[in-house]
C-alpha cells in the first residue's frame, strides 16, 4: 500500500472511526493531501497547502502569526540540529491547523503542524519550548525523550464479576478516583494495539530521522518513557474501595510490566531499523522514574491501600535529588503551570504519575538540552517541564546542562469524532476501508489491519 497513488501527488492521512460495541462497523477513511484549497481531515483538523490569514469560513486565521509562530521554530530545529538541509527545504509551507470549539460554541485555531521533510519523511509537526534557544550552542552531546503509552480504549480490559466488559476501562479513564463496579480482571489484549503501534512508530521515525540527518560527531541519547509502575496506580483506587481482588491486582501488574516489557522493545526495535548504521553510536535508555514505590505497591491489597502521602514521602526520602525538590512544598507553589499555581502538595494518584513524566524529562537536562517526542495530548508534560524550568534555574536548586523543548508530529491516524485522541477511539486490529474515490489503493469496504498500513505511511 503506498501513501499516494500515482496521480495524486500528495500523501494520504487517514481518519478512523470506532465502533464502541466491536470491531464490526470500524472504518478508516484515507484523506488527500493536494490541492490548492483547504482540505477538512475531521472536524478538528484542517490542512492547507500554504498558511491562511484573515477569514476563511466560520475560522478566523487573524494574521497568521500562529503559523508563522511554528514555522520559526521549525526552522531553528533543523538549524540548532544541524540537520543536512537548509531550513527552507525541509520546512514547506503546507499547515495542519488543529481547531477546537470554544463554549459558545464557535471554533478557533488551536495551534499550527508546519510541513516537516525530511529524507523520505513529509511529516507535519507542532513544537513547544523554543528549539533556537535550547540549540543555540550547537551542542555535542542531545537527549531525545520518547514517548508512548500502553493500550488503549480497546486494548486495555477489565471485567466485572458477570465475566462482561466493565464501565471502568483502565485506556479510557487512567488512574480514575473513583470505581463504579467490582473489577474481577484486568490486562491487555495479546496484540499491541493501533494506537500504541503508531506512536511507536511515528516517535521512532521522527526521533531516529533527525538523528541519521544530523552531523556525526553529535552523540544522541534516547531514553524511552514507557509507564510501568504508574500503571500499577490505575488499580489504586479499586484497592481503596476494596473493589477488586488480590489475584485481580497481581494479575494487573503482571500485566502492566508485560505491556510495559513489550512496548519498549517494539520502540526500540523500530528506532533502531530508522538510525540504520547510526544505531551503534546511540544509546537507547530506559528508567522508571517510579521504582522507589515498587515495595510499596507490590505490597498493597484490597483494603490495605497506603495513602498518597505515604507514596511521595517515599519518593521524597529515597535520596533523589530532583524528586525531593519535585515534591518539596515550598518550590511547587512558585511552580506555575497552565495558568494557575501548584499545590503545595500531591493529592492524588494521578498527579503523582503526572510528575514522573516530568522528572524524566528534568533527569536529561541534568546532562545537557533535551528534545522530547511525543503524541500532542502529551503537551501539558512540556509545558509543565518549562514552568518547573524556570523556577529550578531561579533559585540555583539544580545545575541543568541544558533546557528543553518538545517536537508533536501530525499523526496519520486521526479519529473523525469531534475532540477525540486516537488512545481514546482506537478503532481496533480490524477495520473497513472507506474509499469510495480509489485514493488508497484498497478496495472500497475491504477489511484491513491498519496497523499493516504504518510502515508505508511513516518513511524516513
Amino acid at each position: 500500500m503506498a501513501t499516494a497513488t500515482p496521480d495524486s501527488g500528495g500523501p494520504v492521512r487517514w481518519t478512523t472511526e470506532s465502533d464502541p460495541e466491536g470491531p464490526d462497523s470500524s472504518r478508516i477513511t484515507p484523506v488527500l493531501l493536494t490541492g490548492r484549497e483547504p482540505v477538512r481531515l475531521t472536524p478538528n483538523w484542517l490542512w492547507s497547502p500554504r498558511p491562511l490569514k484573515g477569514a476563511f469560513g466560520d475560522l478566523d486565521f487573524g494574521k497568521g502569526r500562529t503559523t508563522g509562530r511554528a514555522r520559526r521554530k521549525a526552522e531553528d530545529l533543523v538549524r540548532g540540529l544541524r540537520l543536512s538541509a537548509e531550513p527552507d527545504t525541509v520546512v514547506d509551507e503546507s499547515v495542519i491547523y488543529e481547531l477546537r470549539r470554544s463554549s459558545d460554541g464557535s471554533r478557533y485555531v488551536q495551534g499550527a503542524y508546519v510541513g516537516f521533510n525530511l529524507g523520505r519523511a513529509s511529516e507535519h509537526v507542532l513544537i513547544s519550548g523554543e528549539p533556537g534557544k535550547v540549540l543555540a550552542d550547537r551542542p555535542e552531546t542531545v537527549s531525545i525523550v520518547v514517548g508512548v503509552c500502553n493500550g488503549s480504549n480497546r486494548a486495555t480490559i477489565s471485567t466485572n464479576p458477570e465475566g462482561r466488559r466493565s464501565t471502568f476501562q483502565f485506556g479510557s479513564h487512567g488512574a480514575a478516583e473513583r470505581t463504579a463496579e467490582f473489577i474481577t480482571s484486568a490486562g491487555f489484549a495479546p496484540s499491541l494495539s493501533l494506537y500504541e503501534e503508531n506512536l511507536a512508530l511515528l516517535s521512532a521515525a521522527f526521533a531516529g530521522n533527525a538523528v541519521v540527518h544530523s552531523p556525526e560527531n553529535v552523540g544522541y541519547t534516547i531514553p524511552l518513557d514507557v509507564p510501568w509502575r504508574g500503571y500499577w496506580l490505575y488499580m489504586w483506587p479499586a484497592l481503596k474501595e476494596e473493589l477488586t481482588s488480590d489475584r485481580a491486582y497481581d494479575r494487573w501488574r503482571e500485566e502492566v510490566t508485560r505491556r510495559s516489557r513489550l512496548l519498549r522493545h517494539r520502540t526500540e526495535e523500530l528506532l533502531r531499523e530508522v538510525l540504520g548504521e547510526r544505531a551503534d553510536q546511540t544509546e537507547i535508555t530506559y528508567r522508571d522514574e517510579l521504582a522507589p514505590l515498587d515495595g510499596i505497591l507490590a505490597e498493597a491489597r484490597p483494603g490495605r491501600v497506603p495513602g498518597v502521602q505515604i507514596l511521595v514521602d517515599t519518593l521524597r526520602n529515597s535520596g533523589d535529588e530532583l524528586w525531593e525538590l519535585i515534591l518539596d512544598p515550598g518550590i511547587r507553589s512558585l511552580v506555575k503551570a497552565r495558568g494557575s499555581y501548584l499545590d503545595p502538595e500531591i493529592h492524588t494518584v494521578q498527579e503523582l504519575c503526572q510528575a514522573s513524566y516530568v522528572v524524566a524529562v528534568l533527569r536529561r537536562m541534568l546532562a545537557g538540552p533535551v528534545m522530547s517526542v511525543n503524541d500532542y495530548v502529551e503537551l501539558p508534560i512540556e509545558q509543565s517541564v518549562q514552568a518547573w524550568t524556570e523556577v529550578l534555574v531561579k533559585h540555583g536548586k539544580l545545575a541543568f546542562r541544558g533546557t528543553s523543548f518538545a517536537v508533536y508530529p501530525f499523526s496519520h491516524f486521526v479519529p473523525f469524532e469531534e475532540g477525540e485522541a486516537l488512545y481514546h477511539r482506537d478503532p481496533g486490529r480490524v477495520v473497513s476501508v472507506n474509499d469510495r474515490n480509489g485514493v488508497s489503493g484498497f478496495d472500497h469496504g475491504e477489511w484491513v489491519d491498519p496497523v499493516e498500513l504504518l510502515p508505508e505511511s511513516y518513511r524516513w
